[in-house]
């Protein structure tokens, strides 16, 4: 499903941008406007424009909005991915981020849930955020990701996530950073 697509796309980012622990302030945010949701993103990092030629392909969803820290430490850069896919039945944010973290256990190498909190959205959504490390494969580093998802108008899903390096033991900027998604 969706999991296995990021898993794809965030090796091609490790490979395409290697970052840092910047700071998030609302101060310093952008905000990015979707047709169908408002987004912001540090002023240090960047969109990645060509969206289409992020290798390799997702196979599910569609990629909506990819950024990347201008800063690279150690060989990194910290990310952040949203995906979209046409919903096929009525569900809640909180289910589809459940069903959107359901096997990561076993799609990511040396997997360890660090935790899972609640987190309203912009438009006053509820969801799920779950904060985890893991590796993608056995010549990638251990990574710190923070995922999520949104449904909006009941027929769109949107699956969010934030990768870090390990070193960032303060997440709460970037969970307040996943909040300010909301739905047109």
């Amino acid at each position: 499903m969706i999991r296995n697509t990021i898993l794809l796309i965030f090796i091609s980012f490790f490979l395409f941008s290697c970052g840092s622990s910047s700071e998030v302030s609302e101060s310093t945010l952008i905000k990015i406007e979707n047709k169908n949701f408002n987004f912001n993103i540090p002023g240090n990092w960047e969109i990645i424009e060509d969206k289409e030629n992020i290798l390799p392909k997702a196979k599910e969803g569609v990629i909506e909005l990819a950024a990347t820290s201008k800063t690279v430490v150690s060989g990194f850069s910290n990310n952040i991915l949203i995906l979209s896919d046409d919903l096929k039945k009525l569900t809640t944010s909180k289910d589809y981020s459940i069903l959107n973290n359901m096997g990561a256990e076993t799609d990511y190498l040396e997997y360890k849930k660090i935790s899972t909190k609640d987190i309203v959205f912009s438009d006053g959504e509820p969801s799920i955020v779950y904060e985890f490390e893991a590796k993608y494969n056995l010549d990638t580093p251990k990574l710190k990701f923070l995922q999520t998802a949104s449904v909006c108008n009941k027929t769109k899903g949107y699956f969010i996530t934030i990768a870090l390096p390990t070193s960032v033991t303060d997440t709460s900027k970037y969970v307040e950073l996943l909040s300010t998604f909301g739905c047109k």
